[in-house]
């Protein structure tokens, strides 16, 4: 089943995907009683985060997180929830939990979910709602979500955890009365994102086709990394398109866009159209923009420095099919 549909990071347990943000103030020691290696106690913020949501039928995505790993060892205190992920878009976080760790560096954090029941033991755990209330169940072949990626937890500081759950890619269009779904379990392994900084790439975009595209979605791959045939076609058992994007996200009506929780680095920028062509309340992909950037910049050798926010403001001429 070939995805044309967009769907959005609808977790935002982005583009999107998780995403992880650790304030790094001090240097660990080993500590052999310590899971994180290290000596003291410190202090860490969990939080969520979302991309916007493209499908005019989904009001919400709920998501039941069950349990939070580091180094595969529970988070204690840590309490099963429930999060409307399309609630926070565009930077904006939801906090789950504080709790005071063992300081330290730790390599894995798994998110465990859970797709028969909530927070408050109502059915079903994980959901898409669409209009009317509708609640259609999320599930896959795995609730076990692991991200490899080496984080600092300091002492005498504050820590940041931020996750962001990519649902564009996470979340599948399937026939019959539920349609939608979770992507296989070994898809959603590669689509949870871990950073260790908040950068940003902001701008707008002057629309300037011939008739304007229904709605416009803007991806940033690490540079180097974006192969047009291979990203429209769709890739994997879901064939998710745009695969490969670091994150993305929706250009608003007034042509703004957001991107954020990036790594410092080089990137590039496309910006893809997309219409309601049946009028079902689903985009289909017409193609990638032919876009121009001001003051000369290069949409595809874009420089991000750390603690930094890049302007990049740019004019759609064309469609690209």
């Amino acid at each position: 089943m070939k995805k044309t549909k967009i769907t959005g990071k609808l977790l935002t347990v982005g583009a999107g995907a998780f995403i992880l943000f650790s304030s790094i103030l001090a240097s660990c020691s080993k500590s052999d009683d310590n899971p994180g290696g290290g000596n003291g106690t410190a202090n860490t913020t969990f939080k969520v985060t979302d991309a916007p949501i493209d499908d005019v039928n989904v009001t919400g995505a709920f998501v039941t997180i069950a349990d939070i790993k580091l180094n595969g060892q529970s988070v204690s205190g840590f309490t099963k929830t429930t999060i409307n992920l399309a609630a926070y878009q565009n930077g904006a976080t939801q906090s789950i939990g504080n709790f005071n760790l063992a300081a330290g560096t730790y390599n894995s954090v798994t998110f465990v979910l859970d797709f028969n029941s909530d927070a408050s033991g109502n059915t079903p755990g994980s959901y898409v709602m669409t209009t009317g209330g509708v609640k259609h169940k999320l599930q896959s072949t795995t609730n076990v979500i692991t991200v490899n990626k080496t984080l600092a937890l300091v002492a005498s500081g504050t820590n940041e955890v931020v996750a962001d759950f990519d649902l564009r890619k996470m979340i599948v269009h399937t026939p019959g009365a539920d349609h939608y779904d979770f992507a296989t379990g070994a898809e959603l392994q590669n689509d949870v994102r871990v950073t260790v900084e908040n950068n940003k790439i902001m701008g707008t975009l002057t629309d300037n086709t011939v008739g304007g595209a229904g709605k416009v979605v803007v991806y940033a791959y690490k540079k180097g990394t974006f192969n047009r045939a291979t990203e429209l076609s769709g890739q994997g058992a879901s064939s998710v398109q745009f695969a490969n994007a670091v994150t993305s996200a929706s250009v608003a009506a007034g042509g703004s866009y957001q991107l954020h929780f990036l790594e410092a680095g080089a990137y590039e920028l496309y910006f893809a159209s997309y219409k309601d062509t049946n009028a079902d309340g689903e985009y289909e992909l017409k193609g990638t923009l032919v876009v121009t950037a001001a003051g000369g910049l290069d949409l595809l050798n874009l420089s991000l420095a750390a603690n930094a926010t890049l302007t990049a403001n740019v004019t759609a001429t064309a469609v690209l099919p």
